[in-house]
């Protein structure tokens, strides 16, 4: 069964504070990414997912690496729309779940023009000529290092509850 912590705790680890996350989450953080769609009847109006985790209580490792990742991003400068729009594709979600120790992902973002490229494996050798074309402004965050952070966190967490 997969370890979750508490919106307090998930706080903590995402580094935001508590009512920052709850604002955070009620802005649509991290959007429908990972979930289904749930049935609609054809005549009945479908439900907005985009805030749907403003009502959870308990969040997995997943989740909490693509806050971090949507955190670090703001603190580097892009805005919130940007890193929101960055954490919640189902590319970036599928490095987290499949082995989200994977070593040395690592993500490419141009804030001017709002692109993105994820670097894995073979990938990371085109990563000094991306470098190149992006010019002087480029950010860059290994996302094997988020999820090595956040599940340290939670298993220091997990301790402390125990």
């Amino acid at each position: 069964m997969e370890q979750t912590v508490t919106t307090a705790k998930a706080a903590e680890i995402v580094s935001i504070g508590y009512e920052g996350l709850r604002s955070y989450l009620k802005r649509g953080l991290l959007g429908s990414s990972g979930l289904m769609a749930p049935f609609v009847h054809r005549d009945s109006p479908a439900s907005d997912l985009s805030r749907v985790r403003a009502k959870w209580k308990r969040f997995g490792l997943v989740d909490l690496c693509l806050m971090r990742l949507a955190k670090q991003l703001i603190d580097l400068g892009l805005s919130f729309e940007q890193a929101n729009g960055i954490a919640s594709r189902d590319d970036v979600r599928k490095v987290f779940a499949r082995d989200p120790s994977a070593a040395g992902t690592t993500l490419m973002a141009w804030p001017p023009y709002y692109d993105f490229i994820l670097f894995a494996g073979d990938d990371l050798r085109h990563l000094p000529d991306r470098l190149a074309e992006a010019g002087d402004v480029a950010l860059l965050v290994q996302l094997d290092r988020i999820a090595e952070h956040v599940q340290s966190e939670i298993d220091r967490v997990s301790e402390g509850e125990a």
